[in-house]
């Protein structure tokens, strides 16, 4: 691939991604727009959110949002946690949760939960929800009152069924845990893309945002089997346009570049879409500075440093006497405006995660 495609790639990539341009005015405009955002750890997707987002929202801002089920953290796709729009999880459900379900069936069978076994910690799942939104070891406690024995990886399979099959999903948090609510509680009941027409659905907002990407890209971050990935790109084939190099077909919507800023750092935390939304050209990120493997772990450092979109080096966050201390380490020596850039890109992250003087945001005030 040459240097001059890689970086319109690139420049592609990071406008429909919304990590350039004026970004959207609220978290649940982000996850909406993204579809789905891998949130594996949720205290640093948090951070992925912010970096989309119009000005300099703190932590607190993204906490109340999620608290407030404007935008879920469930699994679907690939089966990992994802952020979600609230308004678009019963279509991601139907679509994408027989084919999670499926994924576990073996694990399931081999922890003796067969179908009568689930639909029962559905019952106990659903009624302990009912009044209040509950921690995993809450369910776990109610499980095992009725009997149901949800010790070692039993407890965790029974609580994702119930994601899958629409009886759960995340509730605000208390504290540091988590909790999980009704589905019906929080999940708004409106008409969307079902079979076909949510394949189609699912195709067009990832090309439309993460191109230019391949076929192989969309089937790794859908978790859709190649038969239906490719029946997808066939239905929007004609709103994309594609271009072919080294043996590859990058598929795009057209779209305005929002106009450069200049030599720009960026903090990605190791999951971010821009590196997990790709599986066959993750290496696009590979530039003129630095090559490695991502997401990794190199010596303890794993969140990403990007100039320009390009793989720069690593970073990493600790909190020192309550506060963020972030840590870099690039792979090229920087001069003095690409110092002061790093220095900007960090003092913003830091701004985020610092603890707010009134109140404990989030059950906690402590930096991501």
């Amino acid at each position: 691939m040459t240097s001059d495609l890689s970086t319109w790639i690139t420049e592609q990539r990071l406008n429909g991604l919304l990590l350039r341009g004026l970004g959207a005015a609220a978290p649940a405009d982000v996850v909406s727009r993204l579809t789905a955002m891998q949130a594996q750890e949720h205290p640093h997707a948090r951070w992925s959110v912010a970096l989309r987002m119009a000005g300099e929202p703190r932590a607190s801002a993204i906490d109340e949002a999620f608290d407030q089920g404007q935008f879920l953290r469930t699994h679907v796709l690939r089966p990992t946690w994802h952020y979600v729009a609230a308004s678009d999880l019963r279509w991601l459900i139907r679509l994408s949760g027989p084919r999670v379900d499926a994924a576990n069936a073996r694990m399931r069978a081999s922890l003796g939960l067969d179908d009568r076994t689930l639909g029962q910690s559905n019952y106990v799942i659903a009624e302990a929800v009912a009044g209040a939104p509950r921690t995993r070891p809450e369910l776990a406690a109610m499980l095992d009152d009725r009997g149901l024995a949800p010790g070692g990886l039993r407890g965790t399979y029974m609580v994702m069924y119930a994601e899958l099959t629409a009886v759960i999903c995340s509730g605000p948090m208390r504290g540091k845990q988590h909790t999980y609510a009704a589905f019906e509680q929080r999940v708004p009941v409106r008409p969307g893309p079902e079979g076909d027409e949510a394949l189609a659905e699912l195709a067009w907002r990832y090309f439309s945002t993460r191109g230019p990407a391949t076929l192989r890209d969309f089937s790794w971050w859908s978790g859709i089997s190649a038969a239906d990935t490719r029946r997808a790109l066939e239905m929007v084939r004609p709103r994309l346009v594609s271009v072919q190099d080294g043996g590859r077909g990058y598929w795009f919507a057209e779209q305005s570049l929002a106009p450069s800023p200049g030599s720009r750092i960026d903090l990605v935390q190791c999951y971010d879409e821009l590196i997990i939304s790709y599986n066959q050209t993750r290496d696009v990120l590979n530039g003129p500075l630095a090559a490695f493997k991502v997401p990794g772990d190199i010596d303890g450092f794993r969140h990403v440093l990007l100039m320009d979109g390009r793989l720069l080096g690593h970073w990493r966050v600790r909190a020192v006497r309550g506060r963020p201390e972030v840590e870099t380490r690039t792979a090229a020596r920087l001069n003095g405006g690409q110092q002061g850039e790093l220095t900007r890109a960090v003092d913003s992250y830091r701004r985020f995660a610092e603890p707010e003087s009134s109140g404990v945001p989030h059950g906690e005030n402590r930096p991501p």
